[in-house]
């Protein structure tokens, strides 16, 4: 185990600074200390939904934490050597079920057994923030298909404001650490996606057009291709509405989401969803820009590389903070078709 304490500055970072940093620190057994925690936000120091991520990863890995308080600007995490096959997730506000997911897959990557996540209350599909289902869809199954599975079952959708969300999880170690190879994605068979509304808006017919709107979108660029996006009416605290869509390639999986709320139209909804997925598939990445940063981690440990249309501030971000965590180097290089190549260098 590393003993020497990293330090990172989080002000510039948000809570992705945190959550790369937590979960980093525990897969390696490296004690972090964080500085400044989202020191440019206009309420800075640690929210809820921040907190609760960072006391299920100490729970994993049992770590010793100070500065694990709401408001608090700095926090150090030293992660223990003994795992946990068990831990709770309580959010109190309609913070991202699947960001505060984030750290713990991570720091399941250096457990020596399978882990059991039981998550209480946040928001499954949330403004800034991977909907649950994006994760199911797209980024576990690039995972699975790496070597770590994870599996998500969600008992109750959340929404903004209440949140109340209810969701159960597994995420196992990997099977084998090869590095993460992207730079081809084959051919697409098929485009799914869900359109997800709250139970009161099924009178309106809102989740099916939702679906109709996006599959409208996507056959008009893909006449040839297999589209299907399934209506799907779910039990929520607060009215919201959501649509997510995957592309399976046979390298990769890419996606794309929206989020409805009041006073925009389904059919907008939809259509916006379809051509974020346009915009990735005809740019020819292996993914897209919301899973880039979300690899991050991944090469920095294992090596690898992939194809991304843009070098967005989140990957600025999670390669900053995975250069400081590791012995990693990314470099990124432009493709002839206006994309880039982003691969890590380790060792």
């Amino acid at each position: 185990m590393a003993s020497d304490v990293i330090e990172i500055d989080g002000a510039e970072g948000g809570g992705s600074v945190v959550r790369l940093a937590v979960g980093l620190a525990a897969s390696q057994g490296q004690p972090v200390r964080i500085v400044n925690v989202r020191g440019a936000r206009k309420s800075p120091g640690l929210k809820a939904q921040h907190l609760a991520g960072v006391q299920a990863v100490a729970e994993l890995c049992q770590a010793h934490v100070d500065g694990a308080e709401l408001q608090s600007r700095e926090l150090t995490f030293s992660p223990g050597q003994t795992w946990a096959s068990n831990v709770s997730l309580q959010i109190p506000t309609a913070g991202s079920v699947g960001l505060a997911l984030q750290p713990l897959q991570l720091a399941a990557l250096g457990a020596d057994r399978d882990v059991a996540v039981h998550v209480r209350g946040g928001a499954t599909v949330a403004k800034w923030a991977p909907p649950l289902p994006y994760l199911v869809h797209v980024t576990h199954r690039v995972l699975a298909h790496w070597g770590q599975a994870i599996e998500v079952w969600t008992e109750r959708h959340g929404f903004f404001p209440k949140g109340g969300a209810r969701v159960q999880a597994r995420m196992a170690p990997p099977t084998s650490t090869p590095p993460l190879e992207l730079a081809h994605r084959g051919t697409l068979a098929r485009i799914e996606g869900v359109s997800l509304a709250s139970g009161v808006l099924r009178e309106r017919e809102v989740a099916e057009r939702q679906a109709r709107a996006a599959e409208a979108e996507l056959r008009d660029a893909y006449p040839d291709m297999p589209i299907y996006v399934e209506s799907q009416y779910v039990d929520t605290a607060s009215i919201g509405t959501g649509v997510v869509l995957w592309a399976p390639f046979e390298g990769t999986v890419l996606g794309a989401d929206a989020l409805g709320k009041k006073g925009k139209l389904a059919e907008h909804v939809g259509g916006e969803a379809a051509r974020q997925l346009i915009e990735e598939i005809d740019a020819g990445a292996t993914v897209d820009v919301h899973l880039a940063d979300q690899l991050v981690p991944y090469l920095a440990l294992y090596g690898g590389a992939f194809r991304c249309r843009s070098w967005t501030d989140h990957l600025e971000m999670a390669t900053a903070v995975a250069e400081r965590m590791t012995e990693a180097h990314f470099e990124r290089m432009p493709l002839d078709d206006g994309g880039l190549e982003v691969r890590s260098r380790t060792g």
